[in-house]
């Protein structure tokens, strides 16, 4: 089954992008994108981690969904939780801070005319300050720089960055860029570009090598995945 959504850049300094689901009953799949969301379902707010491949969303009966889906690294300091810990989890909002926290939010987010506007404003209840190295870390890494030569523009041992992009983005350096390539080249093949063209425009190594990874981080290889449907990217 697939599922319909709209989605919104909202301004400010987290530049988070909103997002509205409807979710018929039934399954479909998100994919592996190196963000967080916060999701007000309507009755609760839920913490989608990291994830490293796709997540099978079951739904019983059709629901709507409200999303605010902060940019790689952010949302740990939002949350006052290493991102490794909620790498593909979905966890409640009540189980990282208190209940009564937690209640006082669905509250407001249950009596809003606009629950998006509610999601930002718990993203900016900052609990650690977040280092200034984490969007130019992943902008670098999305556009193909080495684990190494990124972790020396910033000042880090290969070893600190890799506990450092666990601890904020939920899994090493490495998995980010591998995660980043490969919304890159889908966006491609969505436009329409052929597949020899988009692996060696993303640094693949071959067709093959896409393919691969592919496979890992959405089930499919590109080609069964653009074929395919109930799947929401």
């Amino acid at each position: 089954m697939t599922a319909s959504m709209t989605a919104g850049r909202r301004a400010g300094p987290l530049a988070g992008t909103v997002w509205r689901a409807q979710h018929p009953a039934g399954e479909s799949t998100i994919l592996p994108d190196g963000c967080m969301d916060l999701i007000w379902t309507g009755r609760r707010v839920l913490v989608a981690g990291p994830d490293t491949g796709p997540y099978r969303h079951r739904a019983h009966s059709a629901e709507s969904m409200v999303g605010l889906r902060l940019p790689p690294g952010v949302a740990p300091g939002v949350l006052g939780h290493p991102a490794e810990r909620l790498r593909d989890r979905r966890v409640d909002l009540a189980d990282l801070w208190s209940e009564t926290e937690a209640d006082r939010w669905c509250t407001r987010l249950s009596e809003a005319d606009d629950p998006a506007a509610v999601l930002d404003d718990i993203a900016r209840t900052r609990t650690w300050d977040p280092p200034a190295w984490l969007a130019p870390a992943a902008a670098d890494l999305a556009a193909g720089v080495r684990v190494g030569e990124c972790a020396e523009r910033f000042g880090m041992t290969v070893r600190t960055f890799h506990r450092h992009s666990s601890r904020f983005y939920g899994y090493g350096p490495k998995t980010l860029q591998r995660i980043l390539r490969m919304r890159a080249a889908l966006g491609d093949l969505a436009d329409g570009r052929d597949l020899t063209a988009s692996a060696y425009g993303h640094g693949y190594a071959d067709e093959s090598h896409m393919h691969r990874e592919f496979v890992e981080l959405t089930g499919q290889g590109p080609s069964a995945f653009l074929r395919a449907s109930g799947v929401r990217a």
